[in-house]
C-alpha cells in the first residue's frame, strides 16, 4: 500500500525520539499520519550485507526490493505492526471523538495493511497479532483503565484539551521491555484549549519551531505566511528525546486545494494566529490580553545595575532600598499541582510603580519549612530580614484556618509563620475585584506607555502563568481557577492589598513584627483556647 506523505509527514515517519509533538495548526494531517506512525515506524532494519555476514534469518521481515522505489541498497526491515507483542492505544477525550476523528482516519490505512476492527473491544487486529487499542479519556474513572496494561506507543490526540496530570497519570502505561520496540509517545494538538500553557512550556518552548525569514505568497489565496520547520530535538529532564515538528496548512497540499477552508480560517483574531498560523504565543480566551513581554518583563540585570552575570549576586545584596517600599504575598500549596508560591514585591516611592524582583514557586514543604524558607531565601540572595518588608501577605483561606492543638489550644499557619518571626497580614480573596485590580496593574497607561506592573525575568514561573491564564468557562469576569494559578493567586491578594481596596494617603511607617504584635495584643489575648 503506498502512502502518499507532505514534507512534514514524512519527518515525523522518520523520527526516532521518544516524545513527539506533531501540529501547531488546523489541517496537517496529523490524526492521519500519527496513526500510520504508530503502525508503520521502522524498528529494526539491516542491510543485505547484514543479514548475509550475520545469519540473521530474515523469514518475516519485509525487503526493499518489493517495493516500487529504486533504492541503492536492499534492506530487510520490520515495521511496529509485524510483531505479534506489538501493543499500541490511541486516546481522546471521548468516544465519538475517536470514532469520527482517529478511526475515520485509521480506516484509510489499517484494512490495507490486514487488520481486523472489534467493535466490541475497540481495537485493531493485524495478521501478525499485533493490536492497537482505542480509549477515551474524558472522565476521571477513566484513568483506571490505564493502570494495569502496558501499551509500548503511547498517541494521544488533541493534547491540549487535557490538563497535565491526567497525561502525565497515564504515561505510565507507555513502557517496554520488548529488545527491539522502544517506548514511544505520539501526541498531536493546536494551540489553544485547557492544556495551552503546559503543553507549550513543556514541549514548544523547549523545542521551539524556527520560522522563516521571508515570507511565502499565495497568489491563489491572496496572503502571505512565514513557513516553520522543526529544530533540533532535545533532551528533557527525565533523559527523553523530545521533538516538536510544526504543521500548518499550508504544508497539506490536499487542503490548500479547498480555498474556502483556508479562507474560514482567515479574519478571526486570534484564532487565526493559532489555527492558521500555529501561534503559541497568543490564544482565544486569554484574560490578560494588554500583555506584552517587551513591556511587562524587565532584565533582572539592568534593575540591580549589573553589566556581568558575576556581578549579579554581589548587588542584589548590597542593592540600596531605601527609595522602595517591600512587600512579600504568599498563597498557600503542598503537591506539585498545588504549589506554595511566594513573591516578592518593590514599590516605588516616587512614581509607585511596582516590581515584583523575586519568587518563589515550590512543593512538598510543610508551612514551617515554607516560612524558614522565606527567610533564607531573602537573607541568602538579597541580604534582608523579615522586618524589612512593610507587609507579608498570606491567602485570606489556609493561613487563618484554625487547626485542633490539643486539650482545647488552636494554632493557625499564621501562628507558624510567627514563631519564625514573620507577622502575616490577610490578603483579599474577592476574585472579580482581585481579576479587574491585576487588569488594571497590567494595563498599559498611556501617558507613560508602561504598566504599572512589571516582572523582572527571574521570575519565570510568573510569567509562564499570568499572560497564559485563560477565562473562567463560567465567568469571563474571572481567571480559569482549574489551571495552575497560584503565581497569579498570591500576585492578586498582594495588589488587592495594596490598590483593590481604598488606603490612606499618608504612607505607613515600617514596623518590626513585635511592634505589630504588641498592637494585636491590647485587643486580643495570646490564648487561642477554646471558651
Amino acid at each position: 500500500m503506498e502512502l502518499e506523505l507532505t514534507e512534514k509527514q514524512q519527518f515525523l515517519m522518520t523520527c526516532d525520539a521518544d516524545i513527539m509533538l506533531y501540529g501547531g495548526a488546523r489541517g496537517g494531517g496529523k490524526t492521519f499520519v500519527d496513526s500510520v506512525k504508530v503502525i508503520l515506524d521502522i524498528v529494526e532494519w539491516y542491510t543485505e550485507e547484514e543479514v548475509r555476514n550475520r545469519k540473521i534469518d530474515v523469514r518475516g521481515y519485509r525487503c526493499t526490493d518489493d517495493f516500487p522505489n529504486d533504492y541503492d541498497k536492499t534492506y530487510y526491515f520490520k515495521y511496529t505492526m509485524d510483531y505479534l507483542e506489538f501493543r499500541a492505544i490511541c486516546v481522546r477525550k471521548t468516544e465519538p471523538a475517536l470514532r469520527s476523528n482517529t478511526l475515520e482516519e485509521q480506516n484509510k490505512t489499517y484494512k490495507g495493511f490486514g487488520a481486523t476492527w472489534i467493535d466490541s473491544k475497540l481495537k485493531w487486529v493485524f495478521p501478525s497479532g499485533a493490536e492497537v487499542h482505542l480509549h477515551q479519556l474524558g472522565q476521571k474513572k477513566d484513568r483506571d483503565f490505564f493502570q494495569g496494561p502496558n501499551y509500548h506507543y503511547l498517541y494521544v490526540g488533541e493534547l491540549t484539551q487535557f490538563d497535565r496530570d491526567e497525561i502525565e497519570e497515564i504515561e505510565a502505561c507507555c513502557r517496554s521491555a520488548h529488545p527491539y520496540i522502544r517506548a514511544k509517545k505520539i501526541y498531536d494538538c493546536n494551540p489553544g484549549n485547557r492544556g495551552h500553557v503546559w503543553v507549550k512550556k513543556k514541549y514548544v518552548d523547549i523545542c521551539p519551531p524556527i520560522q522563516a525569514k521571508e515570507p511565502v505568497y499565495v497568489k491563489e489565496l491572496d496572503m502571505s505566511y512565514y513557513p516553520l520547520n522543526p529544530s533540533e530535538s532535545v533532551i528533557n529532564e527525565k533523559g527523553e528525546k523530545v521533538q516538536y515538528i510544526p504543521a500548518l496548512v499550508f504544508d497539506n497540499p490536499h487542503l490548500m486545494r479547498d480555498k474556502n477552508y483556508v479562507n474560514n480560517l482567515k479574519g478571526k483574531g486570534k484564532l487565526t494566529d493559532m489555527w492558521l498560523f500555529g501561534r503559541w504565543d497568543v490564544f482565544q480566551g486569554q484574560f490578560f490580553t494588554t500583555w506584552d513581554d517587551n513591556l511587562h518583563i524587565k532584565s533582572e540585570m539592568k534593575f540591580f545595575k549589573c553589566t556581568k552575570h558575576s556581578e549579579l549576586e554581589n548587588k542584589k545584596k548590597n542593592f540600596d532600598w531605601s527609595n522602595w517600599r517591600l512587600f512579600s504575598s504568599n498563597d498557600y500549596g503542598f503537591a506539585s499541582t498545588s504549589a506554595w508560591a511566594c513573591g516578592f514585591y518593590a514599590v516605588n516611592d516616587d512614581t509607585d510603580d511596582i516590581v515584583k524582583f523575586a519568587e518563589i514557586v515550590e512543593s512538598n514543604l510543610t508551612i514551617k519549612q515554607q516560612a524558614q524558607r522565606t527567610k533564607q531565601f531573602l537573607l541568602e540572595h538579597y541580604n534582608l530580614k523579615p522586618d524589612d518588608f512593610e507587609l507579608h501577605i498570606g491567602d485570606p483561606n489556609s493561613y487563618w484556618q484554625r487547626r485542633d492543638k490539643a486539650e482545647g489550644d488552636f494554632w493557625t499557619f499564621a501562628d507558624v509563620y510567627l514563631d519564625e518571626g514573620i507577622y502575616l497580614t490577610k490578603g483579599y480573596n474577592d476574585r472579580e475585584p482581585g481579576a479587574a485590580a491585576m487588569a488594571e496593574a497590567l494595563r498599559i497607561r498611556e501617558e507613560t506607555g508602561t504598566p504599572r506592573l512589571t516582572i523582572l525575568d527571574c521570575c519565570q514561573e510568573t510569567i509562564d502563568c499570568i499572560p497564559n491564564l485563560p477565562q473562567s468557562p463560567k465567568n469571563p469576569n474571572d481567571v480559569d481557577t482549574t489551571v495552575f494559578d497560584h503565581p497569579y493567586d498570591e500576585c492578586r491578594y498582594f495588589i488587592m492589598v495594596l490598590i483593590g481596596k481604598p488606603v490612606s494617603n499618608e504612607k505607613p511607617k515600617k514596623k518590626g513584627w513585635r511592634d505589630r504584635l504588641a498592637e494585636t495584643q491590647k485587643t486580643k489575648s495570646m490564648s487561642w483556647k477554646a471558651a
